[in-house]
């Protein structure tokens, strides 16, 4: 029989990032962990609100597949006579496996005949396993700044208060850490704070929405969307993805109006908009993109003049502090914070945010000598791009970092690319956010980088699935994205042992370690453009030091290849590749090619074309000109085609199959420096649109 299955797990208020976190990770644990104990269901949810995670199971079947299984036991030839009876052996492989004799049958194991049985293991009903189910699930999740909630170890985002398990009409029994399930719920801690005792899961879902609960993310979201849409003017907008940012705080959206208090003005835009953030505020402006003096104040459940006056206070006390702060924070040039920050410790091992400075700055120098460029404004922007996290006003409000700076850098009368870069070289903060716009602000962003993957790294932090404490795959990435988006060309080797040197950590080992992550992470962005494994990997295995030459390289197959020519252009050098890849194997040794042991016409039109077209060829690479070079390929196929065709390479005479190993090698060698494509699949190729 089927039914629905509701898992409710209320716990204390719960981090922005978890409801985002465990769409991504719990489901798919949820999905293999029924499939591994053989429970079918038709769909599996996850809802989350700021004070209780979901999980619904629509037609989840109330017991296990059976499982079948064939028991193995003694050989045959020791389990039957000549009479073909059983022996002394079978009966007491039986006897000790407690079956009847009857049931022994004769299987095939490795290619040899055995006894043995067929035994049913009859599957477990769902509120017996459920519990064990759940324990492991969270015990994989990997909780990223979980914490230790009890004695027994057991690890989760924030203190679990009550756990509510209900199968159709029928009370799972539940224990997460030194937590049981209970028989009830809880409504809106504010607006029906009682206990919910439910009957089966459509009374569940009916009650806590009768009690203020909008348990679905996206619901609310369009709540407050809708509310805001009916008290501002077509004149009047938002950022539509502020919504999301305050979405997880609460459980039932009630928006308002506020008013700011003149003082406002006195600010820049940036540090009201955080202000009016960090209270559930969304703010409002005109067209010219101007604030507006009021905004709306998003709260969960109640909102009424008091709430408002409450709110407009806290906004107004902020505002005067934050003018408190600028006011403090101007006394002295932007430049002269630069002291400051040797009182800020960056990290046991590698001293202050200063001493950071000056490793940047020395990175940096390298840096613009390797690319022939002046580097001195670079220099400016590195003796201001940190100085803000001295400022008062920074240290109240964090998530203004780099804003605040280039605010006083403007203030100060630095140009518009020191003080841009200033905020710039933070970008991108993620995948496809916005790059830094100008190229000091990409070299600064890419020697910050830098310096904080080899530092971290250097000392050991383990980078394990989706535990990155301090977001070293994020930030390499985005150096990763800055250098293709800037078109910068540098060996990677030698910017990581240049850095590895300047850390006072040589070492040959830790830098291929540093390259081969770095690498990886230029790989994963091309796996989310779809690039398959067999181009990436035929462009990785030549590509090991400038990843512009992997950016140009893939643009090129993505301009060729997969504009469905992949079996046209690929297939003969996969076709030379391999053969060469086989005489390895093989351990063939042949020497140089030698012209006069051509006996074959088609091997003599191949090698007269090599010559003809070799030199067109390595010009195209040399100049970079990838697109042309790929699509010069084309031409190769009808002679490469014919060849193998009539041509046999693996020949009994070592004088003619050397040789034709060594013409496969000369044009294998004009084609490897783009790519290896002896490591390209013909299954990718030949389903080449779908690369």
């Amino acid at each position: 029989m089927k039914k629905n299955l509701v898992l409710e797990i209320g716990v204390e208020d719960l981090p922005s990032y978890c409801g985002e976190y465990l769409n991504e990770k719990l489901l798919s644990l949820l999905e293999n962990s029924f499939k591994e104990a053989r429970l079918e269901y038709e769909t599996l949810e996850f809802y989350y609100t700021v004070r209780r995670i979901i999980i619904f199971i629509k037609n989840l079947q109330e017991r296990q597949k059976s499982k079948i299984a064939e028991v193995y036991g003694p050989p045959l030839e020791v389990s039957i006579d000549e009479n073909k009876n059983w022996t002394d052996i079978a009966l007491k492989f039986a006897k000790a496996h407690k079956i009847s004799p009857d049931r022994l049958q004769i299987f095939e194991k490795k290619g040899k005949r055995v006894i043995g049985f067929i035994e049913e293991e009859k599957g477990e009903f769902v509120w017996k396993i459920f519990n064990n189910i759940i324990n492991e699930v969270i015990k994989k999740l990997e909780i990223p700044r979980g914490m230790v909630w009890s004695k027994n170890g057991f690890k989760f985002f924030r203190p679990i208060r009550y756990i509510f398990c209900i199968f159709g009409e029928k009370l799972v029994a539940l224990r997460l850490g030194e937590v049981k399930s209970k028989k009830y719920t809880f409504g809106h801690r504010v607006l029906s704070d009682k206990k919910l005792n439910i009957y089966n899961t459509k009374d569940y879902f009916d009650k806590i929405l009768k009690n203020f609960v909008i348990f679905d993310p996206e619901v609310r979201k369009k709540m407050i969307e809708a509310q805001i849409e009916k008290m501002i003017d077509k004149n009047c907008f938002y950022k539509h993805e502020l919504i999301d940012k305050i979405v997880p705080f609460i459980e039932y959206p009630l928006c308002g109006r506020c008013n700011l208090p003149e003082t406002y003005k006195d600010l820049p835009k940036e540090v009201v908009e955080s202000i009016i953030l960090n209270v559930k505020g969304i703010s409002l402006y005109n067209e010219n993109g101007d604030l507006f003096s009021n905004f709306i104040i998003v709260c969960d459940g109640v909102f009424n003049e008091k709430v408002k006056e409450n709110y407009e206070k806290v906004v107004e006390n902020k505002i005067q502090d934050a003018l408190f702060f600028i006011n403090q924070d101007m006394k002295k040039p932007l430049i002269e914070y630069l002291n400051d920050l040797k009182n800020i410790v960056y990290h046991p091992v590698f001293g202050t945010i200063y001493d950071r400075v000056e490793r940047i700055k020395k990175i940096c120098n390298f840096l613009c000598k390797e690319l022939k460029i002046d580097c001195e404004k670079m220099n400016i922007i590195i003796s201001l791009f940190k100085n803000d996290l001295a400022t008062l006003l920074v240290n109240e409000f964090p998530s203004l970092q780099g804003i605040v700076g280039r605010i006083y850098a403007e203030k100060n009368g630095f140009d518009g690319i020191i003080s841009e870069s200033i905020e710039q070289h933070y970008l991108p903060r993620f995948q496809g956010d916005r790059k830094p716009k100008f190229i000091e602000s990409a070299i600064v962003s890419i020697c910050d980088r830098i310096e904080t993957i080899c530092s971290f790294l250097s000392e050991g932090v383990e980078i394990k699935g989706d535990q990155d404490p301090f977001g070293i795959k994020r930030i390499t990435t985005g150096m990763v994205e800055i250098i293709w988006d800037k078109n910068i060309e540098i060996s990677i080797n030698k910017l990581v042992n240049k850095t590895l040197e300047i850390l006072n950590k040589n070492d040959s080992e830790l830098q291929k370690l540093i390259v081969g992550f770095i690498f990886q992470r230029a790989e994963n962005l091309l796996i989310s453009e779809g690039i398959t494994h067999g181009l990436r990997k035929a462009v990785f295995s030549v590509e090991n030091d400038n990843l512009l030459e992997i950016r140009r390289k893939i643009d090129a197959i993505k301009n060729v290849i997969i504009k469905g020519k992949g079996e046209e252009i690929l297939i003969p050098f996969i076709r030379v590749a391999n053969m060469l890849k086989q005489a390895e194997n093989k351990k063939i040794i042949y020497g140089m090619f030698n012209e006069n042991l051509l006996i074959e016409d088609r091997e003599k039109e191949l090698y007269k074309f090599y010559l003809d077209n070799k030199e067109k060829m390595e010009n195209y690479y040399v100049v970079k000109r990838y697109i042309q070079f790929l699509e010069e390929m084309r031409k190769w196929k009808q002679p490469i085609d014919k060849f193998f065709d009539h041509v046999f390479v693996m020949v009994e005479d070592e004088k003619l199959r050397s040789n034709r190993l060594a013409l496969l090698k000369m044009i294998n060698e004009i084609f490897i420096k783009f790519a290896d494509f002896s490591q390209i699949p013909l299954k990718e190729v030949e389903n080449d649109e779908k690369i």
